[in-house]
């Protein structure tokens, strides 16, 4: 039976815990170690690690940005129904949303970091690309180029996602109630995507 507690997960919390508090760039391997327990500078961070830099990818892969697995692509099918599947993907990136709210400055930090741009490219590529799959599914999607296709998709998810943005820096739109915004985002996509048959 695998332990829960295992070094590597202590320092995997405990870098995800500083990284939030003081910041990418302000936390040392020293102090990732002491808070998770180590002794500093002995070695037992670069046993599960080989820097900084892989633990935040590691991490960020983990536990910040959205993949397709935890969106369950193929789940969906069980639905049968697009605009059901349309408000199970808004509720997932609506909780990815939710569990970045406490990283967002890391996130801003290492936006601006070459491989930060990097991984953050490659991490919306493959999202985009599964996005795109599934919406080639439905009439609307069928016979579009990958251009248009990747428009349309963008079109789709755009308005959910800035909504997404916008809440989590904190604006609140007085006259916007998120559960009719959410069911009318997907009763009028539900419409256009089903359209074409």
């Amino acid at each position: 039976m695998r332990r829960v507690n295992t070094t590597r997960e202590r320092i995997k919390t405990a870098a995800l815990n500083l990284f939030a508090e003081q910041g990418f760039a302000g936390t040392s391997i020293a102090a990732i170690e002491t808070a998770a327990g180590l002794a500093p500078r002995a070695g037992a961070f670069y046993r599960h690690f080989p820097g900084k830099q892989a633990l935040f990818e590691e991490l960020a892969r983990e536990r910040i940005t959205e993949t397709p697995d935890e969106f369950d692509f193929e789940g969906l099918r069980a639905f049968g129904d697009t605009r059901a599947e349309l408000i199970s993907l808004a509720r997932q990136f609506e909780t990815a949303a939710e569990r970045q709210r406490p990283y967002l400055r890391l996130i801003g930090e290492v936006r601006l970091t070459e491989s930060g741009k990097s991984f953050e490219q490659e991490a919306n590529e493959t999202m985009l690309h599964a996005l795109m799959e599934w919406i080639a599914t439905r009439p609307a999607g069928k016979e579009l180029d990958s251009g248009r296709l990747a428009a349309l998709t963008m079109n789709v998810f755009g308005s959910w996602l800035f909504y997404l943005a916008k809440r989590q820096q904190g604006i609140d739109f007085a006259a916007l109630d998120r559960d009719t915004l959410l069911e009318n985002w997907a009763g009028t996509w539900s419409a256009v995507l089903d359209a074409g048959d």
